[in-house]
């Protein structure tokens, strides 16, 4: 995976189909947008990147597509799958 690819939006601008969260996230952390200590929300509940990326027990949501990427507060990361 290299930087020119963004697995989260496509050329245009939009939300690229198919991308999970997982993907979303290994992507983020890969290229220094995001760390794997760092708080996510998807669909209302906080889950640390490293737990949804490498933990034993990843929770399911981790492999579902992303329906949005809703707005938050600054540096806030929101998922809704």
């Amino acid at each position: 995976m290299e930087l020119s690819y963004d697995p989260i939006w496509d050329e245009s601008g939009e939300l690229r189909r198919g991308c999970t969260v997982r993907e979303a996230l290994a992507w983020l952390t890969r290229f220094g947008g995001r760390t794997a200590g760092e708080p996510v929300t998807v669909n209302g509940a906080v889950y640390k990147i490293g737990r949804l990326l490498y933990g034993p027990e990843r929770p399911d949501v981790a492999d579902k597509p992303i329906a949005f990427v809703c707005d938050g507060y600054y540096h806030q990361l929101n998922f809704s799958v």
